[in-house]
């Protein structure tokens, strides 16, 4: 509980100058332009969220990134309610709250019934602290932000008892039990992107206010507001006087004075309305065109270059507005009607423009700094693989189970004469975790290398909880295929639900061996989540990795590198190659057992992966059955329709091991068969004629595995 105790702080100001003052905080960013760039000295930032009972936010805590945090997740992962938090935690730009505490914001299990918000800022500069004063708090209670001072926030909303009427929602500043001074709070405030569905007529409805906003920044000055309005009263002035303006308004006073002659004469003038700023910008209409082209109605433009415009009021509106020190610029899925480039484009910019406003120095001494933040939340695997990993969150639906310090199951519902179990007596409900994965502890080098694995098709598999690692083309073309010829053999009741749940799951090829980057972000713990509820690895014995010695007698695999070879540092436990005792010594090295070995040391459950190895290679273990021989001789005639000579070994081979070698040769030899090629062309045949083709077993466990079928197919 907080007590009313002020933290001891003591606020000196000093030059900017020296190495002890100056914050090494790094924002890396995924162009190479942009890569390396720093902040210098203080950046007021929003460093954490802490959410307690607040709707599927039941207990989490979030640390953002002082440029751009993008937040990432599956449908129902609680990206909105994490944006809604941000929404009660601020006061918006406009001054226009458009978001307010809710009864059914309060989760029905938290902690006496009441809901939690807090956040939590760093890197103050001495100046801002004496702001912020009454919200500081030692460097002890929030130790993870950069240097520089601390300030927290905290608000409450509590439930109302039924037909009760609802409470404000009570603030607190750092130790104490309220806040005396919400002026500075109000400082920081926010502006809000929501999901776009109809940009069209968001336009025509709301550019009234934003151009408003635009036109007032840069006038400047009230006096400078009112000047501009006498100007436009007198081009209106004016306007009337217009010849045509005047025979209109002739002509209704002619019948007029006609009807009203016989009783009190009337007469009427047409004039314009004195004009405000307000009236002004409700007038103006955005239009758009191709550059070169005269501008058009915004109907006429696509849906894609009309969110744009509705974005870009938005941008001008935040880049206008100079009176608060820090301004959170809240995105909701961006990506709506936008091509890939566009999405990329438009995360570079808002990259750049929170980078440059916080290097830029306050318009006055003691005025505001104009600080920008973002926080976007996405499902585009585009805007997941254009940002660095440690700038992304990844929220995730948690199966949490009801806390025992509340009543027993139904017994709410008994007290009420129904069977039914109030939302207070589930055994279980869903709720947000969040995943942060700058905290996921990576060895040195592979964040760096995750930056330029992630492409647009691997970063799919932050989104899901399902993921196969695979090495290659060959294996993700063939591994679907595979899928649907093992589960349409499972009982009638369980394909449909099995296939579902194969193709939610997310297939990746690293295109290559370097599977540790992958399994380390996917499995690693932090704070008790996992991005991954189950990974599959597929990969190759491939016994053509000799051993070689190494000072000390130690022998380690060719081509391999070991975590000291990786990282430049000592290794970590499990960070060594370990080799499979049991493995035959032409093997060498065995990546299966490596694996293995490190997701042990990193305490990942075994019921979280499972690692499928081809002996030695995919596709030996293909021609491994004899019923398959058939389906692979036609499809390596599509690809070699005159090359019977080289099918020849494998049709004189005198058991199941010469064929599957003979076949595996055909990879590898002066043939040179493309793996892509006929994986594609077989995965074609698989689908349309699977006949009697058998799925090599180590390949079907693993698909059984990932949908959680167990035991083979009946």
């Amino acid at each position: 509980m907080a007590t009313d105790v002020r933290p001891e702080v003591k606020i000196a100001v000093r030059p900017n100058t020296g190495a002890d003052t100056q914050s090494s905080f790094r924002h890396p960013c995924h162009s190479d332009n942009l890569r390396g760039r720093e902040v210098e000295g203080w950046a007021l930032f929003l460093g954490r969220i802490k959410a307690k009972g607040f709707k599927s936010l039941l207990d989490m805590d979030v640390p953002l990134r002082q440029a751009v945090t993008v937040v990432v997740g599956e449908n129902n992962a609680g990206k909105s309610n994490f944006i809604d938090a941000l929404r009660l935690l601020t006061d918006p730009l406009d001054g226009r709250r458009t978001r307010w505490w809710d009864v059914e914001d309060v989760h029905p299990w938290a902690e006496g019934a009441t809901a939690e918000l807090r956040a939590v800022y760093g890197a103050l500069s001495p100046a801002e602290a004496g702001t912020h004063l009454q919200a500081l708090v030692p460097a002890d209670e929030e130790p993870d932000m950069p240097l520089g001072h601390r300030a927290r926030y905290t608000t409450r909303f509590t439930r109302p008892a039924p037909d009760a009427r609802p409470q404000r929602p009570q603030w607190s500043a750092g130790r104490l039990l309220d806040d005396p001074e919400p002026e500075a709070r109000r400082a920081i405030r926010h502006v809000y992107l929501p999901p776009m569905r109809n940009a069209q007529q968001e336009l025509a409805s709301s550019a009234g206010n934003r151009l408003r906003l635009i036109l007032a920044a840069e006038l400047g000055a009230e006096q400078a507001i009112e000047d501009f309005e006498r100007e436009q009263a007198s081009h209106f002035r004016n306007l009337e006087n217009h010849e045509k303006i005047q025979a209109a308004r002739k002509k209704i006073n002619e019948p007029l004075q006609l009807l009203t002659a016989g009783a009190h004469p009337q007469h009427m003038g047409l004039s314009f309305a004195d004009p405000t700023l307000v009236s002004i910008a409700r007038a103006l209409r955005t239009r758009m065109g191709d550059e070169g082209l005269s501008v058009e109605d915004i109907a006429r433009s696509g849906l894609g270059y009309a969110n744009l415009l509705y974005i870009a009021t938005v941008l001008a509106e935040l880049d206008a507005a100079r009176d608060s020190d820090l301004t959170l610029f809240l995105v909701e899925e961006p990506e709506a009607h936008l091509h890939p480039q566009l999405q990329i484009l438009l995360l570079e910019h808002l990259r750049t423009q929170a980078l440059n406003s916080q290097q830029v120095a306050a318009a006055a001494e003691g005025g505001p700094l104009g600080r920008i933040q973002v926080v976007i939340t996405t499902h585009s695997p585009v805007l997941a693989a254009a940002t660095t990993v440690e700038d992304l969150v990844v929220l995730k639906r948690c199966r949490t189970p009801r806390p025992q310090q509340l009543s027993p199951v139904n017994s709410t519902a008994q007290e009420q004469g129904t069977d039914a179990p109030t939302p207070q007596d589930w055994d279980f409900a869903f709720t947000t975790c969040a995943l942060p994965v700058a905290r996921i502890p990576f060895a040195k080098h592979e964040p760096a290398k995750l930056n330029r694995y992630l492409d647009i098709t691997k970063s799919a598999m932050l989104f899901g909880t399902r993921v196969i690692l695979v090495e290659g083309l060959a294996e993700a073309l063939l591994v679907p295929a595979f899928a649907d010829i093992v589960l349409s053999r499972l009982p009638e009741e369980q394909q449909r639900k099995a296939k579902a749940v194969f193709r939610g799951t997310c297939i990746v090829a690293v295109d290559g061996v370097d599977f540790k980057p992958y399994i380390r972000a996917l499995l690693a713990d932090v704070g008790g989540v996992r991005i991954a509820d189950r990974v599959v690895l597929i990969t190759d014995q491939d016994p053509r990795k000799k051993r070689k010695p190494k000072a000390g007698g130690q022998e380690v695999p060719e081509s391999f590198d070991t975590a000291t070879e990786q990282t430049g540092a000592a290794p970590a436990p499990g960070d060594t190659a370990v080799e499979d005792d049991d493995a035959p010594d032409e093997v060498g090295f065995n990546r299966a057992s490596y694996l293995a070995q490190h997701l042990r040391a990193w305490n990942v459950p075994e019921d979280a992966f499972h690692i499928a190895e081809s002996k030695p290679t995919l596709e030996p273990e293909l021609m491994r059955s004899p019923h398959n021989q058939a389906a692979l001789a036609d499809t390596f005639f599509d690809l070699r329709p005159g090359s019977a000579h080289h099918w020849k070994a494998i049709e004189d081979a005198a058991n199941d091991d010469e064929r599957a070698a003979a076949f595996g040769d055909l990879f590898t030899s002066k043939v040179s068969l493309a793996k892509g090629d006929y994986a594609y062309r077989l995965a074609e045949r698989l689908a349309s004629q699977p006949g009697t083709f058998v799925v090599p077993e180590h390949l079907a466990t693993a698909i059984r595995w990932i949908v959680g079928v167990d035991g083979p197919a009946a």
